[in-house]
């Protein structure tokens, strides 16, 4: 569940500067976040319709067993993928002079060799995975998978060179036609019976065809040449820059090595199905987390816009993500078995909570982009660090006694460094939680009713309903005074316009 960062293939913030560059300065900025959000929330909402389908199709044909070791050995390498590119491509992005020819060869030099090791540490290492993890089945799909870590690695500098020419209609086309690839390979090969090697030869099929696709359309042809003085620069910034985003992006090895460790490969399995789904429906929170830093940066000279802008995101993030949130924790324990199976009515004793934290995630989105736009990213690193700590200990201790809820009741209590990010920020510019914080513990409440069996569970959405029936009643009396605001305007230029038209017919 990202901020602005996290839990995306990509997870920089060159989506916002991408939705929202090249849109001139005398456009409202209410106005241009519409823009960067719309172009935004389309780009993720037709990926997030993908990977929705492509879940549901290799869930239902593969199993528990086989997608866990999928999920397994994928989130490892997918970890070792970011590591590879240690913020190169965003260095290219975002520098203030144009990137040489030099520069991209350097770029795309060290990511290869930084691949490449990686691959070297990631199968030294499968001896050590294969003694911490209870079942081995994820191994082969782990060695093939290693590959694919200079692929993406290796997108990087052309999928920069494209962004940096503000081609990002061409980008979203490259991730999204990788994406169908990866769905329709991964479908045709699992209804053939192929079980954990479909979605592995999708993932491959995925990555090689960004790679190839980003070369392409950018024109880039590497050489193998290293300037020390760039890379030692080059590297100065993206490391920095990015360590962030490499922290959260440890949440992801919570579930294949924590989880896998105590439970097994099949609860792997759930805690995933929980999480994509989760994403699925949340694709505008991960929208409005990568245009708000883009246009935060624009009011950074006027804090009180700054302040009722990220108010108003809050607000709307909030009851957008609960509404969705609320009828599927209703809709979900009828609805999942049949469409599944029940043999993964399972994921359901996950899902509110993984809701739920995606749910607390949206309100701190913004006051994570404004630390960035006032460049205190090592306050977002230090929250980050301990929310992946917290996730971390409360899986190890919780998952051995309680099981799979061990996981979803981790990843509430990990909610709890946000904190850090709402009182790094000025006092002027932090969201006001006295107006956030009874929603959310509604909705929160709300979401859990559905691990009840008993009807008691409808209780549990007794102070979500006595909210909304407040809210209700003030848009009546809003909507009351504007329609008298409107008559008594409507009377009194009535009595202003009389005398002007009687003194023009004396006048004639």
């Amino acid at each position: 569940m990202p901020l602005p960062s996290p839990a995306l293939a990509k997870d920089t913030e060159k989506d916002a500067v991408a939705a929202l560059e090249g849109i001139p300065e005398p456009v409202s900025t209410t106005s241009l976040s519409q823009r960067g959000v719309a172009y935004i929330t389309a780009r993720y909402g037709c990926s997030a319709l993908v990977n929705a389908g492509n879940v549901l199709v290799l869930t239902w044909w593969i199993g528990p067993r086989a997608y866990g070791a999928f999920v397994t050995a994928v989130g490892i390498t997918t970890f070792l993928a970011s590591i590879a590119r240690t913020g190169l491509d965003t260095h290219l992005v975002r520098s203030e002079d144009a990137p040489t020819r030099e520069d991209y060869d350097t770029a795309f030099t060290l990511i290869l060799a930084i691949s490449v090791l990686l691959c070297a540490l990631g199968g030294l290492a499968l001896p050590l995975l294969t003694r911490w993890l209870p079942e081995s089945s994820f191994a082969l799909p782990y060695l093939v998978l290693l590959f694919t870590v200079p692929l993406i690695g290796l997108a990087g500098p052309p999928l920069a060179q494209l962004e940096r020419a503000l081609q990002f209609q061409d980008v979203a086309k490259i991730e999204f036609g990788g994406q169908l690839a990866a769905f329709v390979t991964g479908a045709i090969l699992a209804w053939r019976g192929l079980g954990v090697w479909a979605p592995v030869t999708g993932h491959v099929i995925w990555q090689l065809f960004v790679l190839l696709a980003a070369g392409r359309l950018s024109g880039f042809s590497p050489r193998l040449t290293v300037d020390w003085t760039r890379a030692r620069h080059m590297l100065g910034f993206g490391l920095g820059f990015s360590a962030s985003v490499r922290i959260w992006q440890l949440r992801g090895l919570v579930n294949p090595l924590i989880v896998g460790r105590f439970l097994g490969t099949e609860a792997v399995a759930f805690v995933a199905l929980a999480v994509r789904a989760i994403e699925a429906l949340s694709f505008v929170r991960t929208a409005v987390g990568r245009v708000a830093i883009a246009a935060l940066a624009r009011l950074r000279e006027d804090p009180a816009r700054c302040q009722q802008m990220m108010q108003k995101g809050a607000r709307l993030q909030l009851f957008a993500l609960g509404a969705v949130f609320g009828v599927m924790s209703i809709l979900g324990p009828p609805l999942l078995p049949r469409l599944l199976g029940g043999r993964w009515s399972s994921a359901l004793a996950v899902l509110p909570f993984v809701a739920a934290g995606a749910l607390i995630n949206s309100v701190f989105v913004l006051e994570a982009s404004a630390l960035f736009v006032e460049g205190r990213q090592w306050v977002v690193t230090r929250s980050y660090l301990w929310h992946v700590v917290i996730l971390v200990l409360g899986t190890a201790i919780l998952t051995p006694r309680i099981g799979i809820a061990g996981y979803g009741w981790a990843e509430l209590a990990a909610c709890v460094p946000y904190v850090i990010l709402h009182r790094g920020l000025q006092p002027n510019l932090r969201i006001s939680l006295s107006q956030v914080l009874p929603w959310l513990a509604a909705f929160v409440l709300a979401f859990l009713s559905s691990l009840l069996i008993s009807s008691i569970r409808w209780a549990l959405w007794l102070p979500l309903m006595f909210l909304l029936w407040i809210e209700a009643r003030r848009w009546m009396i809003r909507g009351s005074l504007a329609q008298g605001t409107q008559n008594d305007r409507f009377s009194w230029s009535w009595i202003y316009a009389a005398p002007v038209e009687r003194t023009g017919r004396l006048a004639e």
